[in-house]
């Protein structure tokens, strides 16, 4: 036994048990235990080696989380403690785990929806000049970053602008500006410039929007290069957008209009479309989805071409027809002209053109379209509810003597309801018609007239004028019927029709 004892003096890292004090200490770091030690004070020393040793193993600064550092002592009789490079070992490997990522001062720059990190303002003023290389081939726009004086942050605002002004685009005009509408056209003429005075080509280059860049401190994966930051900006995004149906409008034209494929188009507009077939009309509003890329360029050529062209369609006015008559009093032929013109894009596609000048060769001769001013009648719904029991159009027909083509709609209705007159006008017919049992004609202004049927009493006369909504007569189940309803026909050009493409 004694033997034993006198072995353990000569045994590395165990201290013999002395009551009263502490004599062993588990060192946590970040809640793990990374070792034991003899005393308190060394543990903060092999902490200090530790966060050396780290420090060494990266060129750039290395961040850690708060520190979660704790020394716990505790008497031991006997206690293996750890070597110091055990120790140090176990830290590093802990405060590895919770090293925040080296960061360092970037310069970032948002656009719309997207973020881009970059290592100098350098290195984004070369982005947006790539940008704008594309539209620039003669290389006299640049980027310019200044200090926005307006902000207590240190941001500069990316704008682009002309290398020299020292050029007068148009000399003859004494340096007059680059946009000229349709109305300064009349000054260039007053001039008496020729084609061969203007200056073509780039005019005026510009961003979509305002760019805005600021210093900020990334970690190092955030930052990107040139060539990645450039793919990310322009390459096309999908963008929502809306579509306004313009009259004549079909799906199919719309379709190639927009180079959006029609079953996308359905796609995205179900709650209203289920087909490519489906009906559209002027003025509804299609949801689209529209690629384009975040950055665009906005930029304005002068080009000199030759084109064939339309004249305005010229209309007549005449007050004693209604809106929805008209007719073609001349047939347009197209004209022949050489112009100047500043055509404004955004990226590839063409936003609007203003022409400065043109020529023309041979005149357009314009459309001549006589159209009416007068606002048509309306058509309501004859009855105080009813349900439609049978619509426009072929069936099967509900009893011998029938018809197997419906011209009208019925409205089932219990017998004695009120019938109204659906458009003012005056009553051409009104009595007994064979199967339609007992019923009133109406005549209406725009040329339409409107039939009841089957009506168990009549109120009007013939020759009688009538307003929109007045009683007219009573329903019933007169002439070929199989119950109580009304039946209501609208007759254009003495041929029945839908009675739902007039009735709100």
């Amino acid at each position: 036994m004694g033997t034993f004892i006198v072995a353990l003096f000569f045994i590395p890292n165990f201290r013999m048990f002395e009551r009263g004090e502490n004599n062993s200490f588990t060192i946590y770091l970040y809640g793990e235990d990374v070792g034991v030690v003899t005393e308190e004070k060394h543990a903060d020393e092999l902490l200090r080696r530790a966060r050396k040793a780290l420090a060494s193993r990266s060129n750039t600064l290395v961040m850690l989380e708060p520190m979660e550092y704790t020394v716990k002592g505790e008497e031991a009789v006997f206690r293996r403690n750890d070597t110091d490079k055990e120790v140090i070992r176990s830290m590093t490997e802990v405060m590895q785990n919770h090293t925040r990522k080296s960061r360092r001062i970037a310069y970032t720059m948002k656009v719309r929806g997207l973020t881009v990190n970059m290592a100098t303002a350098e290195d984004i003023r070369e982005l947006l000049t790539r940008t704008i290389e594309k539209y620039d081939p003669d290389n006299t726009y640049e980027v310019v970053m200044e200090k926005n004086a307006d902000r207590d942050l240190n941001v500069l605002t990316a704008s682009i602008r002309k290398k020299s002004m020292e050029e007068e685009d148009t000399p003859a005009l004494g340096g007059a500006a680059v946009f000229l509408t349709d109305a300064d056209s009349a000054i260039a003429e007053a001039y008496d410039l020729g084609f061969e005075d203007y200056t073509l080509g780039l005019q005026d280059m510009g961003l979509s929007q305002t760019i805005e860049v600021v210093e900020a401190s990334v970690s190092a994966d955030e930052l990107m290069s040139i060539d990645e930051a450039f793919a990310l900006l322009t390459e096309e995004q999908a963008t929502m957008q809306t579509y306004e149906v313009q009259a004549g409008d079909t799906l199919s034209a719309i379709s190639l209009k927009l180079n959006i494929p029609m079953e996308t188009i359905v796609s995205m507009n179900s709650e209203y479309m289920d087909s490519v077939n489906s009906t559209i009309h002027a003025g509804q509003t299609l949801v689209i989805t529209v690629p384009e890329p975040e950055l665009a360029v906005e930029w304005v050529n002068r080009e000199h071409y030759s084109e064939t062209y339309e004249a305005d369609v010229q209309y007549v006015d005449n007050d004693e027809w209604f809106t929805t008559q008209q007719q073609i009093l001349q047939q347009p032929q197209a004209g022949y002209r050489e112009l100047i013109a500043d055509i404004h894009y955004s990226n590839d596609e063409e936003v609007s053109r203003n022409i400065i000048k043109q020529d023309v060769l041979m005149e357009a001769v314009p459309k001549i379209i006589e159209r009416g001013t007068k606002i048509p009648p309306t058509f309501i719904w004859p009855l105080s509810g009813g349900r439609i029991s049978s619509y426009f159009g072929r069936r099967r027909a509900p009893k011998a003597g029938a018809s197997t083509y419906h011209k009208g709609l019925d409205i089932a209705t219990p017998t004695g309801s009120a019938v109204y007159a659906s458009s003012g006008g005056v009553v051409s017919s009104a009595g007994w018609q064979g199967g339609y049992g007992y019923a009133v004609v109406i005549r209406h202004p725009d040329g339409h007239s409107t039939r009841y049927a089957h009506l168990s009493k009549i109120l009007v006369s013939v020759g009688q004028s009538v307003s929109q909504g007045q009683t007219i007569a009573k329903s019933g189940s007169t002439g070929v019927s199989t119950g109580p309803h009304l039946h209501f026909e609208v007759i254009e050009n003495g041929a029945q029709v839908d009675p739902l493409g007039f009735l709100r």
